[in-house]
């Protein structure tokens, strides 16, 4: 993590606001050009992103274009897609970035910088599985989106076709590429077999 925090503060060409072992806050990593160094906050403390693979991106494409049908037919949702940025919390710091997520029309964001993300956990975040990322580290984030506000949560695992769903307080169910996924009361008349998230 000390050299991340190197690498922040020579590109924010701010060095002297960034101080090793101290947290970054949401105001400094607004700053960042997230070409150069995407990431997110996790308690203060600043985690290089990697690219996705164009796998990553196609089944992220694919979670998108459902959910952005659903939207247009039922009025008073946004979508958003590559990691928009959501405060989870505050001092320390957590900002984190869904690969999906969806929120009432009324909570979006309108500003820029740090005014331009979203306020709380969206009301449903979706994670797809990286190829270094471990179910672990990944059950982590979706624990931290339904600490944060989130109804549901969908953690969506290429390598087995399967869907881990997570609702509050902890509920956790496991789908199958044949199963079918419901929006529940979060999103009434959603529905889709798992395996159309893989097309």
């Amino acid at each position: 993590m000390t050299g991340a925090r190197a690498t922040l503060g020579s590109t924010m060409g701010t060095a002297e606001r960034i101080v090793p072992n101290q947290p970054i806050t949401f105001e400094e990593a607004a700053q960042l050009d997230p070409d150069e160094l995407a990431g997110e906050i996790v308690d203060g403390e600043w985690v290089p992103m990697t690219r996705g693979t164009w796998r990553h991106g196609e089944i992220v494409g694919s979670i998108y274009f459902l959910l952005k049908l659903y939207a247009r037919e039922q009025p008073g949702w946004s979508v958003a897609v590559a990691d928009p940025g959501v405060k989870l919390a505050r001092n320390p710091d957590r900002l984190r970035g869904p690969d999906v997520a969806m929120v009432r029309t009324e909570r979006v964001p309108t500003g820029k910088g740090v005014d331009g993300w979203l306020e709380g956990a969206p009301d449903l975040a979706v994670e797809v599985v990286g190829d270094s990322q471990s179910i672990s580290e990944m059950t982590k984030k979706a624990l931290e989106y339904l600490a944060g506000g989130s109804k549901m949560v969908w953690l969506v695992d290429p390598e087995p076709r399967r869907v881990v769903l997570f609702t509050p307080p902890n509920q956790v169910k496991i789908l199958g590429p044949e199963d079918t996924l419901d929006g529940s009361d979060v999103l009434p008349g959603f529905s889709c077999k798992v395996a159309d998230l893989f097309v």
